[in-house]
């Protein structure tokens, strides 16, 4: 991606940083695989799989459930450009054509999310249609380390998950010891009149960190309105999108507070995959190593990133305060 597209999102990471560990990051990357092992045999059953999937071993990724965008693509290796779009198994998006999945002769189907009853029968009944063994990993925020040494076991790519795994496994330990944060609104879209309320999947990031949600009435995903997040009286709105922040960083009413205080406002990454929920999968991690350490994150991201999606680019996005 270009640098300048980075620039925008406030602090970065350069290249020269990102490079500090790279020589490593590739040798974990090469680690316990071997040239015979096949290539695209893995089907996703949604996004957030695709996302662990190409984590672990990029390679065995048959395609995408839902093709990135293009500035996603462009801030990650080529393979990612070169995948098809296969569609979702999971009922979220476009649904896959079960019989075109079926004449890729994959080796197995991966899922990763809830695995409540529902998911799993779900999974038996793509199973029985398509004929290809099928593996719900829970897909809980607290348990990621866990899911990639099992994708990795699952993807004969043991040596190079565990890396993975534990770094993560220590990214979530820094996060769980978090000081804590301010009391925010997740402004969603580009109205910023989404949100995920207190307790859903989609602030779990923020809230595990010790920052408040104060949307209430709800514990999924919905829709409320300007006069609800001013009674609300967030300290902080967090977005991910910029067109938001460009409508939202002079208007009155979403940056000033009850008692006449100016509001801060948040933009967190959504490049190449959200920080927050988009999708909930592992990219989630950035976020935790942001919030377990704001100052001394940019290494700690630069690392990740690499790890995450396989290349660094010129400078790592950071989340940036609009004034």
């Amino acid at each position: 991606m270009a640098s300048n597209q980075f620039r925008r999102n406030g602090m970065t990471a350069t290249r020269r940083s990102v490079l500090v560990g790279a020589a490593s990051a590739a040798a974990l990357a090469g680690c316990g695989r071997t040239p015979s092992r096949p290539a695209g045999d893995v089907i996703a059953a949604g996004q957030p799989a695709a996302l662990l999937i190409w984590a672990v071993a990029r390679e065995r990724l048959a395609g995408w459930p839902r093709r990135p965008s293009e500035d996603a693509l462009s801030a990650l290796p080529s393979l990612a450009a070169d995948l098809p779009e296969l569609g979702s198994l999971s009922g979220v998006g476009q649904a896959a054509n079960l019989e075109a999945l079926a004449a890729l002769q994959p080796r197995l189907v991966i899922d990763y999310g809830d695995t409540d009853p529902e998911n799993q029968q779900l999974g038996g009944r793509m199973k029985a249609r398509i004929g290809v063994d099928w593996r719900l990993i829970d897909g809980a925020l607290t348990r990621i380390p866990e899911a990639i040494r099992e994708a990795g076991t699952l993807l004969d790519a043991d040596q190079a998950a565990d890396g993975l795994a534990d770094e993560a496994a220590r990214v979530l330990d820094r996060w769980r010891r978090a000081p804590g944060g301010a009391a925010f609104y997740y402004a969603r879209g580009a109205d910023g009149l989404e949100t995920g309320f207190r307790g859903s999947l989609a602030t779990e990031v923020l809230e595990g960190a010790g920052w408040t949600n104060v949307a209430e009435g709800s514990r999924d995903i919905g829709r409320v309105t300007r006069e609800q997040v001013a009674a609300w009286d967030p300290e902080v709105l967090v977005t991910l999108s910029r067109d938001f922040v460009a409508a939202a960083r002079n208007d009155a009413v979403w940056r000033t507070r009850r008692d006449g205080g100016r509001r801060r406002l948040l933009l967190l990454p959504d490049t190449p995959f959200g920080w927050l929920d988009r999708p909930p999968s592992i990219n989630r991690l950035l976020a935790c190593a942001w919030l377990a350490n704001p100052a001394g994150a940019p290494m700690a991201v630069a690392s990740l990133t690499r790890r995450l999606y396989g290349m660094a680019p010129a400078e790592v996005a950071m989340p940036q305060w609009i004034r």
